[in-house]
């Protein structure tokens, strides 16, 4: 008994803290574009199980698995394998099953993707969008439309006003 009392109480504050981070880790996926969207809520879970952990894992219909830990942290997997979790300070990292990362830092309001040939990409707040890639290449679009370019070797070329290649 105490140890189903342990778990009920586990997974109350895992759905509790989940439920504070649920509406803003749905707006990050909407409103920034690097993001796979999820599908909708699907009704109530097929299966669900507790663990004495606080960590509460739930099955629907659709094949998709959620699990909630007791830090709030949240996970959905869905059948095509595409991971997205949504942390409790509002982060949020999403894996595809081609092993692209995209990954939301909520304090700085910044976008970090990863791709699988090891270009990284980063979305600043104030619309700057820089590309480096594997071979030390770097591309930085400012809000301006300014374009620098960073050769491997060091060389700095800028272009003032300049549509980026980057198109983002």
């Amino acid at each position: 008994a105490a140890e189903a009392a342990a778990e009920a109480a586990a997974a109350a504050t895992a759905e509790r803290l989940h439920g504070m981070s649920r509406d803003h880790g749905c707006a990050v996926l909407s409103a920034n574009p690097y993001f796979e969207p999820l599908p909708v809520e699907e009704g109530r879970p097929v299966q669900e199980d507790s663990h004495a952990d606080g960590k509460v894992e739930r099955l629907y219909r659709s094949g998709r698995c959620e699990v909630l830990y007791a830090t709030g942290t949240r996970k959905d997997v869905l059948p095509s394998g595409l991971q997205t979790v949504f942390f409790c300070n509002g982060d949020v990292k999403q894996t595809a099953t081609s092993r692209r990362v995209v990954y939301y830092h909520a304090e700085a309001e910044t976008t970090h993707v990863s791709e699988p040939d090891g270009t990284q990409l980063y979305h600043f707040p104030n619309g700057q969008v820089e590309r480096h890639f594997a071979d030390g290449l770097k591309e930085i679009v400012f809000a301006d439309g300014s374009l620098k370019v960073i050769l491997p070797s060091g060389e700095v070329h800028e272009q003032v006003g300049a549509a980026g290649p980057l198109g983002v």
